[in-house]
């Protein structure tokens, strides 16, 4: 499965030196805790989006809300090789959402200043220059989502090989995000640990990495043929495994996804990213939003499927 070649350019009405990058947030619509361990993965690119401007300069400098960003534009400029840059954020991704904001400012400005790059080359630029700037060693799915991502489809990606596929997205679903209220920093939480004990096969790690596994490929299979009820089902099953098996769920998030399983028009719910707090991804009925937002009493994003930076709007059905 060869990427696409045409990268999706935005360099008009610019002086000459100043460039621009897009990328957008993504969801992970289940397969948690197993990129890093070459296992498959089903996230997609969402129509939330970073905007990066920037021009050759001095020194690196950032205009950005994004907690650490300057980190990260150096950590960026370093895997490409170029010189320093004045850069300028616009982001409608909230920080701290679960739309993975800092994925979609790498790849950004990956997509400005080397509009040229194959797209998996870029995102795995992309994942080495966030691991050298947070010091948390983040799998390549993220990114491979904002670089990659397909409107209209999730992008199953197998984190051994990059080999990856579009998964067409059924149009009566919409995928909401839930924000807990509990936010944290990876670097002070259990995260490290977490992905050393799966990968040195501690029992109860490992059965949540096999079982998650298998339920990407039934998730697939679910979407296939349309039936929505089984992958709530499948949420639910992860939802399940990430509290008792990997442990990086807590009580405050357990009682929100409870909430959210009970709403009407939700199929399912579980916690998503990393854990530890954070946000709870639910699939919904087009035209539930305001029942699930009843029900868990919590600010909510909906979201639908969008192209990825490097993904041209003739091979990938259209900009979002």
């Amino acid at each position: 499965m060869p990427a696409p070649k045409t990268p999706l350019r935005i360099c008009v009405g610019f002086s000459e030196g100043t460039w621009l990058g897009r990328a957008p947030g993504r969801v992970n619509l289940i397969g948690e805790h197993v990129d890093y361990l070459g296992g498959v993965v089903l996230p997609a690119a969402v129509n939330r989006h970073t905007e990066v401007t920037g021009h050759p300069a001095a020194e690196w400098s950032i205009s950005s809300r994004v907690k650490g960003g300057l980190a990260y534009i150096r950590a960026m400029g370093e895997e490409l090789g170029v010189e320093p840059q004045s850069v300028s954020v616009r982001s409608n991704i909230p920080s701290g959402s679960g739309l993975s904001s800092s994925a979609a400012l790498l790849v950004a400005i990956a997509a400005g200043l080397k509009p040229d790059m194959d797209g998996a080359e870029a995102a795995l630029a992309c994942q080495r220059a966030e691991q050298r700037a947070t010091g948390v060693q983040v799998g390549v799915m993220d990114q491979f989502a904002s670089a990659l991502g397909r409107k209209g489809h999730a992008l199953l990606l197998d984190c051994g090989t990059l080999k990856y596929r579009a998964v067409p997205f059924p149009g009566e679903l919409l995928i909401a995000i839930i924000d807990s209220g509990e936010h944290r920093s990876l670097a002070h939480t259990p995260y490290n640990e977490r992905r050393r004990e799966a990968e040195a096969g501690q029992p109860n790690r490992r059965r949540h990495v096999v079982s998650e596994i298998a339920r990407v490929h039934g998730f697939v299979d679910a979407l296939d043929n349309r039936d929505f009820d089984r992958l709530g089902r499948l949420l639910k099953e992860s939802h399940v495994s990430l509290r008792d098996d990997f442990e990086v769920s807590t009580p405050h998030v357990d009682a929100l996804v409870d909430k959210a399983w009970a709403a009407p028009g939700c199929y399912g719910a579980r916690i998503m990213g990393a854990g530890f707090g954070g946000s709870i991804l639910a699939l919904i009925r087009r035209g539930a939003e305001k029942a699930l937002a009843a029900a868990v009493e919590r600010p909510i994003i909906v979201c639908s499927t969008a192209d990825g930076a490097f993904v041209s709007p003739r091979a990938g059905g259209g900009a979002a």
